[in-house]
């Protein structure tokens, strides 16, 4: 059984990545732009969303199939966005694509359920790197907010508390890292600020 302790800092880390993706995601619809967000970054958050997504169903944990969740609802319009200059069917074909692959990812999570689990340890470990780098080198454009990657490092600190308490190797695994790896990509935004014709042009 997981104790008290664990189930709040769950709840709570469910609560940081709802408002994470949900800034997010607000940041993307105001501006109008994916600007600012690495692609790969956005491979690998596709990826690790799923793959979380799945292991949340497998295990049947509330609090990770919400957290999850709103982090595949947000990829619907990311992808949407990043793929902004390519055709309208490109676009379908592209969100057909994550269905598909988190229809695959639940139906493994039924012949073990750490499969998904997993699968989106090494995709959210490398999620933040081609962040850091991206940001570096060109700033932080107008699609990016820094306060939802402070909220979801957040999270990961809480869900690094949540798998000890749960004795889940994949979530203490995958959080410990990945709140770390959070930490530092929020202080490349903060010391990378928006370039001047971006913040122009923003509106």
């Amino acid at each position: 059984m997981i104790p008290l302790w664990a189930q709040i800092a769950g709840a709570a880390a469910a609560i940081a990545s709802i408002t994470s993706s949900s800034t997010q995601t607000t940041r993307m619809l105001r501006s109008r732009t994916a600007a600012g967000i690495s692609p790969s970054t956005w491979i690998l958050l596709t990826i690790s969303s799923v793959a979380w997504f799945g292991y949340g169903v497998s295990v049947r944990s509330p609090q990770q199939i919400i957290a999850n969740g709103s982090w595949v609802v947000l990829i619907v319009p990311l992808t949407w966005f990043m793929l902004h200059d390519r055709p309208r069917r490109v676009k379908l074909l592209a969100e057909v694509g994550i269905a598909f692959a988190l229809i695959v990812v639940i139906a493994l999570g039924t012949v073990n359920e750490n499969i998904p689990g997993w699968i989106g340890i090494p995709a959210s470990l490398l999620v933040s790197a081609p962040q850091i780098r991206y940001s570096l080198r060109h700033g932080r454009g107008p699609g990016i907010s820094p306060t939802a990657w402070a909220f979801l490092a957040t999270s990961s600190y809480l869900w690094f508390a949540y798998g000890i308490g749960a004795r889940e190797v994949p979530v203490i695994a995958n959080s410990g890292i990945a709140a770390l790896l959070g930490t530092a990509v929020v202080i490349a935004l903060l010391v990378r600020p928006q370039p001047q014709h971006l913040a122009s042009s923003a509106p």
